[in-house]
């Protein structure tokens, strides 16, 4: 015996949806500029790409280089591939592509946010001053000590050429030594009409101070080259 609820009101019977090609998430892929090996946090001299695609990641190894693997099936992001690429040409559209904030994280998300004068939330005290101090070295100590937020650099970006069909990807970044200079890197972007190209780079910096600390660490780097439809009129290796 069947249930006889729509014979009586047939408008109310749902219809069969034809299957939907699955859709990409909004972010394709990540950049990273290095992993946790065991418990100790390992920085790389080359690009790690993660991702929850299998396309993609395969598309990452063939053009950058590198084998896709699965580092940890509990993430979204579960693949990852260790790429023979230092350097990756990138496009960039426009400055607003670029979200940078200051950050202090909690356990259960931001317990400071701001653009480093004003609060970005929450939504009652967006807009009022957020307290931060005005000089740079202090804001580094406050983030130190944890008792001040840091930053917070969400770049999202497409491979150029081949890869750019691949999807958005994004590159997070966390260090002061990047949003230093970051104000020049948006103004170049701004000088570029419509998307630009990009060289996003791992920079190896190494020096030793007056007191004779030695200093070495690796920071991502970005910069402008100039319009990606003048370079993909000048050269069609772009052109995807």
């Amino acid at each position: 015996m069947a249930l006889r609820i729509f014979d009586t009101d047939p408008e109310a019977k749902p219809t069969r949806k034809a299957n939907a090609a699955p859709e990409r998430p909004d972010i394709a892929f990540s950049f990273r500029t290095g992993m946790q090996v065991g418990r100790k946090p390992v920085s790389l001299a080359k690009w790690r790409v993660v991702t929850g695609d299998p396309v993609v990641a395969e598309s990452i190894g063939e053009l950058l280089g590198g084998q896709p693997e699965e580092y940890d099936p509990t993430k979204k992001e579960h693949l990852h591939v260790l790429t023979d690429a230092s350097s990756v040409e990138i496009v960039v559209d426009g400055s607003s592509a670029i979200e940078d904030k200051l950050i202090l994280w909690g356990r259960t998300g931001p317990l400071h946010e701001c653009d480093g004068e004003f609060f970005l939330s929450p939504v009652e005290d967006k807009g009022k001053p957020c307290g931060c101090p005005p000089l740079l070295a202090d804001r580094k100590e406050l983030a130190r000590s944890g008792r001040g937020p840091s930053p917070s650099i969400n770049i999202r970006f497409r491979l150029a050429g081949p890869g750019y069909e691949l999807g958005v990807g994004r590159l997070i970044v966390t260090a002061w030594t990047f949003i230093e200079t970051l104000h020049e890197v948006k103004e170049a972007l701004d000088q570029v009409d419509g998307e630009a190209l990009c060289r996003l780079e791992i920079e190896h910096v190494k020096y030793t101070k007056k007191d004779g600390t030695k200093v070495e660490y690796r920071k991502p780097v970005v910069t402008v080259l100039g319009s990606y439809n003048d370079a993909i009129a000048d050269d069609p290796v772009y052109d995807a």
